[in-house]
C-alpha cells in the first residue's frame, strides 16, 4: 500500500464512478482499476460493492476510506510545511538590551533559524531609548527592553524571568569578602550606572534622598567592567558578564528585580517571516503563561 494507492482509492470512493475518477486523476480508467485491483488483493478484502451502476464503498471500503482521508491530509499538511520551511527567507533584526533574559529569545532564535535556514538575524546590543526609536523607524523588527522604558505606541509582553540588580565591584575593593551589598552601603559611593534615565530614577527611589553618586553612565556593560578593574564601581543586571578572580557581582539587599518586554510596532507585523517569529516567542512565553503579564 502506498500513498498514490490510497489518493485513488480515495477519489474513486468520492466521485463513485472510476470514470470520473481517472478523469480527474488524468489516468486512463483500466490504470486506475489496476491500482485499486491491487490495493484490494493486498488487504484481502473488497472495497467497492460494484455491482450497482454507481458503486459503493463496502464495510471494510467504508473503514479505509476514513483512515485514508486523514493519511492524505497529514501527507499534505507535511508537504506544505516542508515548502514553507524551504521558502521563507530574509532578514530579522533584533534590538535587544542586555540581559540574561535574553536567553528564551535567543532560544527561540536558534530554533527558529533552524527551522527556516533562509531566515537571517541581525542582532543589535541597544538600550530602551535607541530600540524604541530603531522599531519606530522601522530599522529594527522586535526590541528586547529593560524596564522600565517608555513603550509608548509599541505592543509587546513581559517575559516570566526578571532581572536582578547589584554592584559589580572589585574583589579586593571596600567591599571585599562580601556577598551582597545592602543599599544603604552604596551611599556617597561614586557609581557607574546605565544611561537609561528611568533606570536610574528606579535606583534613586530605592536610596535614601540626595545619596545616589553618580560619576558616570554606560551603555554595555562590557565596557563598564573594565572600568571596575581600574578601581570603579557599577551598578548592573547580573548574570550578563561572568565573575572572575578580579571582579565580582553582589546582588542589592533589600532585592531589586525588574522586567524584561518583548516589543514590537503594532502595525509593522505584517509580513509572515515577522508573523511566524511572533508567534514563535508568543509560543515560547506561553510555555509558562501563569508567569507572563501580557500587554498590548
Amino acid at each position: 500500500m502506498d500513498i498514490k494507492q490510497l489518493r485513488y482509492f480515495v477519489e474513486v470512493a468520492r466521485r463513485r464512478s472510476f470514470t470520473a475518477a481517472a478523469a480527474a486523476l488524468y489516468v486512463t480508467q483500466p490504470a486506475l482499476s489496476r491500482q485499486i485491483a491491487d490495493l484490494e488483493d493486498e488487504l484481502g478484502e473488497v472495497l467497492f460493492d460494484r455491482s450497482t451502476r454507481r458503486i459503493a464503498l463496502t464495510e471494510k471500503g467504508a473503514m479505509l476510506f476514513r483512515r485514508a482521508e486523514k493519511i492524505l491530509e497529514m501527507v499534505q499538511r507535511a508537504r506544505d510545511e516542508v515548502m514553507k520551511t524551504q521558502e521563507l527567507a530574509g532578514e530579522l533584526t533584533i534590538a535587544a538590551a542586555e540581559t540574561p533574559v535574553m536567553q528564551l529569545v535567543a532560544d527561540v532564535v536558534a530554533q527558529f533559524t533552524e527551522q527556516y535556514p533562509g531566515v537571517r538575524v541581525q542582532l543589535q546590543s541597544s538600550n530602551a531609548v535607541d530600540a524604541a526609536l530603531s522599531l519606530k523607524m522601522g530599522t529594527a523588527d522586535f526590541g528586547v527592553f529593560n524596564l522600565p522604558a517608555d513603550l509608548n505606541g509599541l505592543d509587546f509582553f513581559v517575559l516570566p524571568e526578571q532581572n536582578r540588580w547589584g554592584l559589580m565591584t572589585r574583589r579586593d575593593g571596600i567591599f571585599a569578602g562580601h556577598e551582597s551589598v545592602q543599599t544603604k552601603e552604596l551611599s556617597g559611593v561614586e557609581l557607574y550606572v546605565p544611561r537609561q534615565k528611568a533606570l536610574q530614577n528606579l535606583w534613586a527611589g530605592r536610596m535614601e534622598e540626595g545619596s545616589l553618586r553618580i560619576r558616570g553612565t554606560y551603555n554595555l556593560l562590557y565596557n563598564a567592567s573594565l572600568l571596575v578593574r581600574s578601581g570603579a564601581h557599577v551598578l548592573c543586571i547580573g548574570g550578563i558578564l561572568p565573575e572572575d578572580d578580579d571582579v565580582m557581582f553582589l546582588p542589592l539587599q533589600p532585592i531589586l528585580t525588574t522586567e524584561v518586554a518583548v516589543a514590537w510596532p503594532p502595525l509593522a507585523i505584517k509580513s509572515p517571516l515577522t508573523q511566524l517569529f511572533l508567534k514563535a516567542l508568543n509560543a515560547a512565553v506561553d510555555a509558562d503563561a501563569d508567569k507572563v503579564t501580557r500587554k498590548s
